[in-house]
């Protein structure tokens, strides 16, 4: 196993460094074209991109080396320039004559055309004996012709042209009318103690194409070996930091914020390397060794967090949290033992106490800052002093939110919710005080469900009782009124009040019966989509004939489409047949009632209004509950659960159910979501 662990970190390690060698290149590309880029290929080469290995066809030459060559030549048979100082103007020529002749592998020939003179390091004193006789490794002609200046090279007998090369080299030009011949011999080396500008950019360029090439074996050995590495990580079974590894607790003990520094470092490793003042080779070490840092800390992280059940415990590992945790330990044995002193303290006592306490602290501070003559006694002791005192009052700011978010649980419904105590102080008490209110508010909401569920059981059994000695009345009346001879006759007078009665009574019980199944939501509800046009023209026929009989108007006005709701249609039917019934029986005679429908955001409004013939002197509520009814004197037929019944109906099928009472204008509302 152990063979294994250590195979694996082999791996483990050799990956990391070929992705970090890989992913070295993007700055190193960067600082490469960033800072002048002089081994690309240059413009005068616009057919050949990318890297080239020819000094000559590189930027380094035409750019750099070939500008610098055309200021100080020109610069040595220049006029002087109008407003020019004389001195400064014979100082510049000087230096430019002396740095050309400290060039020795280079032959020119300069002349300017505008005053015919010539500046050259060989015999001859004509342009064309130059280009005649003189034949190097590179031949370069700059001519500029008012100013306009054009390149001519000769690369081993390969011609190159450019006839208008200001924009690149047009700045180092400094007479308008003149010929710049140049040649570099093949093969040239440095002369020994001197300096030599052609030698070092030749010398430069080739280091660079030295480090392209090794940076580029490095990153696709890397590439190859990295694979290789990565694919025997993965299919090795073995574990190389779990929980219980050294290595890993050993990690966990550095805090958070040396990790983060070292980041920074290396972060700012990897950025500064692609600065101009390094190389292509240091700028690929520093990189490397940044982002190889900056990957082994991430490893690291991921590594920590995979042992934290909560992720943020990380955060635990920082120096500032751990200096912390050790002052909370002391205070809180401080706080410990002198609980029992302020047990019975009251909390305003106690933060008088704790600000006594800074105070005395303080003054301490300030004393022994008047000994020292300084001033970090006075301020050691604010800071400790203030964090104390905010910690304290803090905590117990956290404790009353607790203690308020307690409560709100327990005001919006969540009743068996307790608030856990903790310490012994006034909060404590406060907490304890609400538990108990909520243990009475329990037994209270309970014992008034099991009241209610009792009452409903009780309804529903006997009214499932006396349903079977109710029939066996009501067939034996309608047997009773079959036969023919009952004497005496006005026998049949009460055997048809008998028969009135006890239809009315089995009337009665069915609508208790029903109303016991629909408070307690005992009823199996079959939701479908539903047209409530529809289904309101269809109640208003059932019971037109006894809207008739009570002479009432109905005034309709529901959309010309379809409305559509979801509900129980036999259900919604019940509640329709109940509001419409109570209309018929208690609105006054000549009237007339408004039935409506209405759509508007989303909602579903019906709304039934009528005059009653009673005094409407009651609350809406109350004439929703079971058993009341408009007519006290009840005279009129009706049970007194036709409201309650609806209300209910309504509730489980998810929708609305209210009344509004204005005058004697009796108003019904049901609503529900629509859809479509």
């Amino acid at each position: 196993m152990r063979k294994g662990k250590g195979f694996k970190f082999t791996c483990l390690v050799i990956s990391f460094i070929c992705i970090s060698a890989i992913l070295s290149t993007i700055p190193a590309s960067i600082n490469l074209v960033s800072n002048g880029s002089g081994i690309l290929t240059s413009y005068m080469h616009s057919d050949e991109m990318g890297i080239n290995s020819n000094f000559y066809k590189s930027r380094q030459f035409d750019n750099n080396l070939i500008g610098y060559l055309i200021e100080i030549g020109s610069a040595s048979v220049r006029s002087v320039d109008e407003g020019e100082d004389k001195k400064t103007f014979e100082k510049d020529r000087k230096n430019s004559e002396s740095v050309l002749k400290e060039l020795s592998n280079i032959n020119y020939f300069i002349v300017n055309n505008d005053t015919k003179e010539i500046n050259t390091n060989t015999k001859y004193k004509k342009a064309k004996e130059f280009e005649k006789n003189i034949n190097g490794e590179c031949d370069v002609k700059i001519s500029s012709i008012n100013s306009n200046v054009s390149y001519i090279k000769d690369i081993d007998g390969q011609e190159y042209k450019k006839l208008q090369v200001n924009n690149q080299i047009g700045y180092a030009m400094r007479i308008p009318n003149g010929d710049i011949y140049m040649s570099i011999p093949k093969d040239f080396e440095n002369t020994l103690g001197t300096y030599d500008k052609i030698y070092e950019s030749k010398s430069e360029f080739e280091t660079n194409i030295f480090y392209v090439q090794v940076i580029l074996g490095i990153s696709v050995a890397s590439l190859v070996l990295g694979i290789v590495a990565i694919f025997l990580y993965k299919i090795n079974k073995a574990i190389l930091f779990d929980e219980d590894s050294f290595w890993l607790k050993l990690s966990k003990l550095v805090p958070l914020e040396l990790y983060l520094f070292g980041l920074l470092i290396a972060v700012t490793f990897t950025v500064q390397s692609i600065g101009y003042y390094y190389d292509l080779f240091s700028s690929f070490i520093f990189s490397f060794l940044g982002v190889g840092f900056i990957m082994t800390v991430f490893y690291i992280f991921d590594r920590q967090f995979k042992t934290y059940d909560n992720k943020i415990d990380i955060f635990k590992t920082t120096f500032i949290y751990r200096t912390f945790k050790l002052l909370k330990k002391n205070i809180k044995k401080t706080i410990k033992k002198s609980r029992g002193l302020t047990r019975s303290m009251p909390l305003s006592k106690r933060i008088i106490g704790i600000s006594i306490i800074c105070l005395v602290i303080n003054v301490i501070g300030w004393f022994m800052d008047m000994i020292t003559y300084g001033a970090v006694f006075s301020f050691g002791a604010s800071i400790i002093s203030i964090g104390v005192f905010t910690y304290y009052v803090l905590k117990k700011l956290d404790c009353l939110r607790y203690i308020m978010d307690g409560t709100q649980r327990i005001k919006d419904g969540d009743i068996h919710y307790k608030i856990d105590l903790e310490g012994e102080d006034n909060f404590t008490m406060l907490a304890d005080n609400i538990n108990n209110i909520r243990d009475g508010l329990d037994k209270a909401i309970d014992n008034q469900l099991r009241s209610e569920r009792m009452k409903s059981e009780l309804i529903t059994n006997v009214s499932h009782d006396l349903k079977t000695p109710l029939t066996s009345i009501i067939n034996y009346v309608e047997l009773i009124k079959k036969e023919e001879d009952i004497s005496p006759v006005y026998l049949k007078d009460y055997v048809n009040v008998l028969d009135s009665k006890s239809k009315r009574l089995k009337a009665l019980i069915e609508d208790l019966f029903e109303a016991s199944k629909a408070s307690s939501g005992n009823i199996e509800l079959n939701m479908e989509k539903i047209d409530l046009t529809q289904l309101l023209r269809q109640s208003i026929g059932e019971l037109e004939e006894k809207i008739s009989e009570a002479n009432l108007d109905l005034k309709i006005d529901v959309p010309e489409e379809k409305v559509y709701i979801r509900a129980d249609g036999r259900r919604l039917y019940r509640v329709l047949e109940n509001l419409l019934s109570n209309i018929s029986k208690y609105s006054l005679a000549n009237t007339r009632v408004y039935i409506n429908i209405t759509e508007l955001d989303g909602k579903v409004r019906l709304t039934m209004k009528n005059i009653s013939s009673y005094e409407l002197n009651f609350d809406p509520e109350e004439i929703m509950e079971r058993f009341k009814r408009a007519d006290d004197s009840r005279n009129t037929e009706g049970s007194g659960l036709g409201l309650a019944i609806a209300r209910d109906l309504v509730n489980l099928q998810g929708g609305s159910f209210n009344l509004d009472i204005d005058g004697d204008l009796f108003k019904s509302i049901v609503e529900f979501n629509s859809i479509h």
